[in-house]
């Protein structure tokens, strides 16, 4: 056969095999289609997810999964529902029958439709229709599918606008606050639909709240903002319309003549301080006189806040800056925690010279009462992963120390980034601070498997305090300590003390799975079944549950704790931990 000819025989077969079925040339596919339609309990429903997957021969496929919507079983129509999203534009013929599952008595049903309706990407009047009015579905889940599901068939703002209006007048607040999310999710391109909320008494104050979040981007909205504070007499409103304002930032100045009067509200205290606050945000032109009027004011709150706005101001002032200092870290020890979290973003926020702030926070926090050193720990925690690039700073300042180890453990996860500070610190010829920082490293968690060496050689320190702080940590740290797990095995076959029991509990959490090591933890942990100590019965049952069924042998021993054991906590947890092990 010459080459003219095998070129038309390989035309004709490829013509062939198109003329089929799409699903013959699939096996997998007509497999679970199948069992889809004729199949049942969990292989039915595994294989609807699994046409989804594929989303293949759609001309096949399709029809069969719409058929399956109208199922009795509840399951199926979510299912299939999820699985024509899946199939994108290739299933819009499928708009019809999902629309009708947005009225399905089972929420669950209505999310996958909607999800799907938002993924066929049908852009119809009637499921842009249907979708605004799931907006304020009574469940949120709907509800938060529709908004999404409208905002990825982009129909235009103004039809998505409505959907995000009705949802903010919803009576379900969850409903509103999806809305709301939607709203701040858009940033500068919500502003014409926060314009217009603005204007409306039921979603005036979650407009503002989304304009707080939004922050600069918002910033055309300030002309409406403004008018809002000349018109209502609502204090929360007015408070949440300046912390809007004060977000935008330099850019709402325009408001300032509107803000200064609220310094001398007098039917809520927290009406000024709120003023006081968006002023110094807002970089207000000729607001000093007014902040020092509000200075005399018995409001110690607005003291502390006009203080800080005074300096934001007149950032060149080092009197202004040294009594914002004094003000705000006062406020650091506040027993109100609303002072406490301003003053800890004061702080932050006013970046003052940390010769300057460094020695006064030092000296509130070295006030003799206690509380009022853990409430400066709090609100500097209070700041988040924020706080920690200047807590490394003091880590390396010793008298700065001990607090900023204290801040740091109060953090836990957020402070991942500062464990190679405190591995140097750990350093330090110091059994106190060592203690402290093994505890930092164990509220650290998983992020500090770094210390793991170091806490691994702890283990075999002449401080008891050191031992047991390390083998906490080493336990907090979990399956990444590995580093550690020759010290602590060692520690369990040197003796029997709570050092090697400690050690086998770490080593349940860290190497569940390592036979090896299993077998040298398992009898350790039974013999803690039966220690007099309520804790140490507790610890070893939760390190057998760490286990899992590696801890198989242990069952008899388990029951007996679960059913016998005088404290009605190992018995529970004995309880909770037999099923890990059956697991």
């Amino acid at each position: 056969m010459n080459l003219y000819f095998t070129r038309i025989a390989a035309s004709l077969l490829g013509l062939a095999l198109l003329s089929l079925p799409c699903v013959a040339a699939i096996p997998d596919t007509a497999k679970e289609l199948d069992t889809a339609l004729n199949g049942s309990g969990k292989a039915q429903y595994k294989a609807i997810a699994k046409l989804g997957e594929y989303h293949e021969a759609a001309d096949v496929v399709v029809p069969k999964l719409r058929d399956l919507l109208k199922s009795t079983d509840q399951q199926i129509r979510w299912r299939s529902a999820r699985a024509l999203g899946h199939y994108g534009p290739e299933a819009k013929d499928a708009a019809n029958d999902l629309r009708s599952l947005l009225k399905d008595s089972d929420p669950i049903v209505q999310y996958h439709a909607a999800i799907a309706l938002g993924k066929i990407e049908d852009k119809s009047d009637a499921t842009v229709d249907a979708l605004v009015d799931a907006a304020t579905n009574k469940d949120p889940r709907v509800a938060r599918a529709a908004i999404e599901a409208l905002r990825h068939l982009k129909p235009g703002p103004q039809r998505v606008a409505a959907a995000l209006k009705q949802a903010l007048m919803s009576n379900d607040q969850a409903v509103m606050l999806h809305a709301l999310e939607a709203i701040v999710q858009e940033r500068g391109k919500a502003v014409p639909l926060l314009k217009d909320a603005l204007k409306q008494p039921e979603t005036a104050y979650l407009a503002c709240t989304a304009i707080e979040q939004i922050g600069p981007p918002a910033a055309k909205t300030v002309p409406e903002l403004t008018e809002l504070l000349g018109k209502t007499k609502h204090s929360q409103l007015l408070i949440q319309t300046l912390l809007a304002l004060a977000s935008i930032g330099p850019a709402a100045q325009p408001a300032e003549s509107a803000v200064v009067p609220l310094l001398d509200f007098s039917t809520d205290q927290t009406v000024p301080v709120a003023a006081a606050y968006a002023l110094g945000s807002i970089g207000a032109k000729n607001a000093n006189g007014a902040l020092k009027n509000a200075l005399a004011k018995n409001n110690p709150f607005l003291h502390m806040v006009a203080s800080w706005s005074l300096a934001m101001l007149n950032p060149n002032d080092q009197q202004l800056m040294k009594n914002a200092v004094d003000a705000l870290t006062r406020g650091l020890a506040n027993n109100d925690p609303q002072i406490r979290t301003a003053a800890a973003k004061g702080l932050q926020k006013l970046q003052p010279p940390p010769e300057m702030v460094g020695p006064v926070i030092l000296q509130v926090a070295s006030d003799p009462d206690p509380n009022v050193s853990a409430n400066i720990v709090n609100a500097i925690a209070g700041l988040g992963e924020s706080a920690v690039p200047r807590l490394i700073r003091a880590l390396q300042k010793p008298k700065a120390r001990p607090l900023a180890i204290r801040v740091l453990t109060k953090l836990g996860p957020k402070a991942a980034d500062a464990v190679p500070a405190l591995i140097d610190v750990a350093k330090a010829p110091d059994s106190d601070i060592k203690e402290k920082v093994n505890f930092a490293l164990a509220a650290i968690g998983p992020a500090a498997a770094p210390a793991s060496e170091m806490l691994g050689n702890d283990v075999a320190s002449n401080d008891r305090r050191i031992r047991e702080s390390a083998l906490y940590a080493l336990r907090e740290i979990g399956p990444e300590a590995k580093a550690a797990v020759p010290a602590l095995t060692s520690k369990i076959e040197s003796d029997d003390s709570f050092d090697a029991m400690a050690s086998a509990w770490a080593l349940a959490r860290i190497a569940p799975k390592d036979k090896t090591i299993t077998a040298k933890v398992l009898p350790v942990l039974v013999r803690g079944l039966s220690n007099d100590d309520e804790l140490t019965r507790l610890n070893s049952v939760q390190a057998l549950a760490d286990l899992g069924p590696a801890a198989e042998k242990a069952e008899p021993e388990l029951k007996k704790a679960a059913h016998d054991d005088k404290s009605p906590a190992v018995r529970e947890a004995a309880t909770d931990a037999l099923k890990h092990v059956a697991d």
